[in-house]
């Protein structure tokens, strides 16, 4: 169903998109978004520009949201605002069938005979129906080396929250969320409907909070960062797995630690097979750490350990469960000198190292701690990879291929996720 959605918002969008600053026969240009690390809450956030007159809004970035959604009850003005009326071509297109028919006595933002769409609060987990709406966005389009001029997407397809809806639980002046979901209104894939560009979006999570990192979308490279690294080069490939829940998943066949084998690990939890079901391995915008299944996460703490027994450990700091004095550990480019934790992944040479500029957090003054934590059996994949691990690393997501591309830790090639220049213009 979601994918004849895509392909009927595809044939619809050709009738309705108006894009400034390019001429209407030159070929699509792929977009770049600047993101950064919200120092309070560790939170992914983007700056889209929307609205008319143009201002720029903050949105949290979540993989497994469906669809962009922001609050507009209040602090929201537009002169192209505009609700959809329900059995309309973009309920339609939104595979949505709800319809607010009677608003007497309802919250003070519902209006008769428009559409709605179900909400999820991905920092409270509130649930509500929302209300489907248009509008401007625009995106500064890019040649991979630096941003060039908006490109503007008229009647934009988003769902307007309550002003209730856990708006205090978002960082200072974010105001909704861009969710990259596999979904027919997800971002990624309005923009590839509209503008013609590849179903593609490759994000660099920054591993600082004072400089910005990128999304691109509809682009296969280049990836450039200072000082002239196109990381697009160097990706290596696996299979990407849609779960029933819109979310992107990899198989993982084994996980080694210090290039040995962890024991004990449950295979059939790491098998993509299970996707939604407790297993398979899956990325997580939300989560600041990795999430790991009880008995995953028991192994490989255990294995970890033991390659570092000479090592004294202290007491744990929550939420880890590994944690040991930094006094003990050399430092790298690639961070303390810790055993690697190699994850071995479907496809050729596809093994993503976790080097420990990603496997050890300071979690406090002199206490380095392995940043993954024990899920118990509360979460839908075995293995949930957190903000902490991808930061530093490019992700390259194709949805048209299904595959997922991924590097190294950008450190390793003396450049940053922080490093794409948007300081200048193409």
């Amino acid at each position: 169903m979601a994918e004849f959605a895509l392909l009927f918002f595809t044939i619809f969008s050709l009738f309705s998109t108006t894009v400034f600053s390019q001429a209407s026969s030159s070929p699509p240009k792929p977009l770049v978004v600047p993101i950064r690390k919200d120092p309070t809450t560790n939170l992914i956030v983007a700056n889209i520009y929307g609205r008319t007159p143009l201002i720029p809004v903050g949105f949290i970035v979540d993989l497994n949201s469906r669809h962009v959604w922001a609050f507009c009850e209040t602090k929201y003005n537009s002169t192209t605002f505009s609700q959809p009326k329900c059995d309309s071509v973009q309920c339609k297109i939104a595979n949505t069938r709800y319809c607010f028919t009677n608003c007497q006595g309802a919250r003070a933002f519902c209006h008769t005979n428009t559409c709605g769409y179900a909400l999820e609060n991905p920092v409270t987990h509130q649930a509500t129906v929302g209300e489907l709406a248009q509008d401007v966005i625009a995106i500064r389009s890019t040649n991979g080396y630096k941003p060039g001029p908006l490109v503007r997407v008229r009647d934009y397809l988003f769902t307007c929250a309550p002003a209730n809806f856990g708006e205090t639980s978002f960082p200072k002046g974010v105001r909704g969320v861009a969710g990259l979901a596999h979904a027919p209104i997800a971002l990624q894939n309005v923009l590839a409907s509209r503008l013609g560009i590849k179903r593609i979006f490759t994000m660099c999570i920054p591993s600082t909070s004072s400089a910005d990192g990128v999304i691109f979308f509809g682009s296969d490279g280049p990836y450039s960062f200072l000082p002239g690294i196109d990381v697009s080069k160097s990706l290596k490939y696996t299979p990407l797995t849609i779960s029933p829940f819109d979310e992107y998943y990899v198989n993982v066949k084994s996980i080694k630690i210090n290039q040995k084998p962890v024991p004990g690990l449950n295979v059939t939890l790491l098998s993509v097979k299970d996707t939604g079901s407790g297993g398979g391995t899956t990325f997580n915008t939300m989560l600041p750490y990795t999430i790991l299944e009880e008995s995953t996460f028991k192994a490989i703490t255990s294995f970890f350990a033991k390659q570092l027994s000479k090592v004294p450990t202290v007491k744990p700091v929550a939420p880890f469960g590994l944690c040991y004095e930094s006094k003990h550990f050399s430092s790298t480019r690639l961070g303390p000198g810790v055993p690697s934790i190699d994850l071995e992944m479907e496809g050729k040479d596809a093994v993503w190292s976790i080097f420990g500029l990603n496997s050890m957090v300071e979690a406090r003054p002199g206490v380095l701690c392995l940043a993954f934590v024990n899920g118990k059996n509360e979460y839908r994949a075995n293995v949930n990879i957190g903000t902490y691990q991808m930061q530093d690393i490019p992700l390259k997501f194709d949805i048209g291929k299904q595959v997922l591309g991924f590097g190294g830790p950008l450190s390793g090639v003396r450049t940053h996720c922080s490093n794409f220049d948007f300081k200048t213009s193409a």
